[in-house]
């Protein structure tokens, strides 16, 4: 039996693409936290954007070379192909030039391999030639997203036969892009429960935790439930905090930022993240996810966002020379901010630099000062957002 594609109909008019995308979107928010809801979401893509598959990882930079991969899922038309993750961990991910080509690009920017990889590595490539070709992986679209400061997310998606870069329409690019955004959100966020062990746990279950911080917001932004884990937290009120039943940013954090974010995802139903600052811990990552309805019972069933705050994967390996050098401080200056920026406290920082914590205040007020900055946690932001000033490529 002749069969239409979807992608077809969504051309000719009958189906509107965005609905396809809606369903895809809310998919991904469900796999957040059920990991078997992937190869639905995984097979819709491909049914959407017209793909034989998908190949979705998170990875860093293998010592050796090639990628180094922490999560990895490999789908064609929602089918895992478990024997194509082994025989590529085994036999080419060390060697696959992708990994180094893929990291001069900018962060989501499409690639089609053939624009990735010159003719000559495609002919030279072991990895090309034996893996790509025999798996008709040579029409893939490739990009990469950030994830944290020494891993991202890469996503591979691999068109019909062919081959050039002319066999993808403008359509099924925008649609692609589009999904960016959720897809590295599901990214992070099953790296950020599997980091806590919470890995496969449902909303009861992360509700009754002391693993990861999760709460549920309403659509005004009220708390109905939170885990006793993230209680202890806001009780601090450091970096985010409860005002009048409302969870809200709190010094040092950006609270006008954690508002936007916690607005979008109760209001406009969009999923967000950001860094959580604090004076004394580390920062936390703030998922933000627009909820389904829950079986909970009141008031945790009106929710209509969840938030999970965990740490970091790993605080960023900032460079003192390179901040010296980019921000025009002195080696004393850098080596302060550097480890301010990676959330070092005052008193850690005193202890690590055998200096007393007066000196560690003076140093941070003369670095301002330089900078034409008023408060310290400008001085994090402004080292965070500088480029070049992280050990490896990023």
């Amino acid at each position: 039996m002749h069969t239409v594609s979807v992608w077809s109909v969504v051309q000719g008019g009958t189906l509107a693409i965005q609905d396809r995308i809606d369903e895809i979107v809310a998919l991904l928010r469900e796999a957040e936290l059920d990991e078997t809801k992937w190869p639905a979401a995984s097979a819709l893509i491909d049914d959407t954007c017209n793909l034989r598959g998908n190949d979705l990882l998170l990875a860093g930079a293998h010592p050796l070379g090639g990628l180094d991969i922490k999560l990895r899922w490999l789908l064609l038309r929602g089918e895992p192909r478990p024997e194509l993750k082994r025989d590529y961990a085994e036999n080419y991910a060390a060697i696959d030039e992708r990994a180094a080509a893929i990291l001069r690009e900018p962060f989501g920017k499409l690639v089609h391999t053939t624009s990735l990889l010159s003719d000559e590595v495609r002919r030279q490539s072991v990895t090309y030639n034996e893996y790509l070709l025999p798996n008709a992986g040579e029409n893939c679209l490739n990009v990469r997203m950030p994830a944290t400061h020494d891993l991202q997310v890469a996503w591979s998606l691999v068109g019909p036969g062919g081959g050039h870069p002319s066999d993808w329409s403008t359509d099924q690019i925008d649609a692609i892009r589009q999904l960016l955004p959720h897809v590295r959100q599901f990214v992070r966020v099953r790296h950020a429960l599997a980091e806590a062990r919470a890995d496969g746990m449902k909303t009861t279950a992360l509700l009754d935790t002391r693993r990861i911080e999760m709460l549920l917001l309403d659509r005004h932004g009220w708390v109905v439930e939170a885990n006793d884990r993230a209680r202890t937290l806001l009780a601090r009120g450091e970096g985010l905090s409860v005002r009048r039943g409302r969870l809200v940013g709190a010094p040092p954090a950006d609270a006008d930022g954690v508002a936007v974010l916690l607005d979008s995802a109760c209001r406009e139903r969009r999923s967000g993240s950001m860094p959580i600052i604090r004076h004394r811990h580390t920062p936390l990552v703030l998922y933000a996810t627009p909820a389904a309805p829950t079986e909970l019972p009141p008031p945790a069933d009106r929710a209509v966002a969840r938030i999970l705050l965990a740490e970091p994967f790993a605080a960023p390996a900032v460079n003192p020379q390179r901040v010296a050098a980019a921000l025009g401080l002195t080696p004393a200056q850098a080596r302060v901010a550097a480890a301010l920026a990676a959330g070092g406290s005052v008193a850690s920082i005193a202890a690590a630099t055998h200096r007393t914590p007066a000196a560690v205040r003076w140093h941070i007020r003369e670095a301002l000062t330089r900078l034409g900055l008023s408060r310290q946690l400008d001085l994090v932001r402004v080292v965070l957002s500088t480029p070049g000033v992280f050990d490896g490529r990023h």
